[in-house]
């Protein structure tokens, strides 16, 4: 394979194609076609059905902004849910702060299974971390069943398609907000700030509908198609931009992170004009 290419068709009208040198796995899940690469650039690097979901050269930029900005945001988040995110790496951020249990509910086996077995310097320990409760299945009919409550829900799903087009509709973040403690915040992957724009304003609109403040925030994935990445936030109360910077400064100063910083955090949430007018119209 030496010299390959993979092309990741991120939208109608924009495309990204990755030089790869060997195929590590491939199977067809009940769910999705999944296969792990070696890229020369990226690392090794997660597909499914055709899309880069992560790569080891650039997965931190990515986790650590779906992680970090609601978690800093909450007072003291303890209890943490994540829905999707089977490759481990926003786990793996998750389980940085003191949080006392973090549910991860995937639905697919096979993506938790083939991360461990070739992605290990993504997920790393997170998956032992006495912490974790893993749970394999849906994540919409978890939130919609369960009675746990929890301090922030992170939401690391692929594009609305397949299984998980239920995880961005209004239904969903209505269970969302019911399962939140009073400070509770959901952060989603709200997808590309260059080519999804639409997609943004639907999912402000479907999270505005449960939840009374909603903010979006940017963040560079170069290895997605188009390069700059939308994230998402419902609040029940909290603000991110009321958050003190001292105190993100001093709550991760000892975490390693790579891409994400107290200054950051503000900066994030501070859309370029362009954007703010787009997703304004949502």
């Amino acid at each position: 394979m030496k010299g390959a290419w993979i092309t990741d068709q991120g939208g109608g009208d924009i495309t990204a194609t990755l030089r790869v040198t060997r195929r590590l796995h491939e199977e067809r899940t009940p769910y999705q076609y999944l296969e792990v690469y070696e890229s020369p650039l990226f690392g090794r690097m997660l597909v499914l059905d055709g899309a880069v979901q992560t790569t080891e050269g650039d997965e931190f930029a990515y986790h650590e902004m779906l992680a970090h900005p609601a978690l800093c945001t909450h007072p003291a988040p303890r209890r943490v849910l994540i829905i999707g995110g089977g490759d481990g790496g926003l786990l793996e951020e998750v389980l940085k702060h003191p949080v006392e249990r973090v549910t991860m509910v995937e639905i697919d086996e096979a993506v938790v299974r083939v991360s461990r077995q070739h992605l290990g310097t993504i997920c790393r320990r997170a998956f032992d971390d006495p912490r974790t409760a893993l749970v394999i299945g849906d994540g919409l009919a978890y939130v919609r069943k369960t009675e746990d409550r929890f301090d922030a829900v992170l939401v690391d799903s692929p594009d609305p398609q397949g299984p998980a087009a239920g995880l961005f509709a209004p239904e969903f973040y209505a269970h969302v907000a019911r399962r939140l403690t009073p400070d509770g915040l959901v952060a989603v992957q709200s997808g590309s700030a260059v080519y999804q724009q639409d997609l943004i304003r639907t999912v402000r609109r479907h999270l505005g509908a449960a939840f009374p403040l909603v903010r979006t925030y940017l963040a560079t994935v170069a290895a997605y198609p188009g390069g700059l990445w939308s994230f998402s936030l419902g609040s029940l109360g909290r603000d991110p931009l009321m958050a003190d910077p001292a105190a993100i400064a001093k709550r991760i100063g000892e975490f390693g992170l790579r891409y994400f910083t107290a200054s950051r955090h503000h900066a994030a949430f501070d859309l370029p004009p362009y954007l703010r007018d787009e997703v304004a119209a949502g």
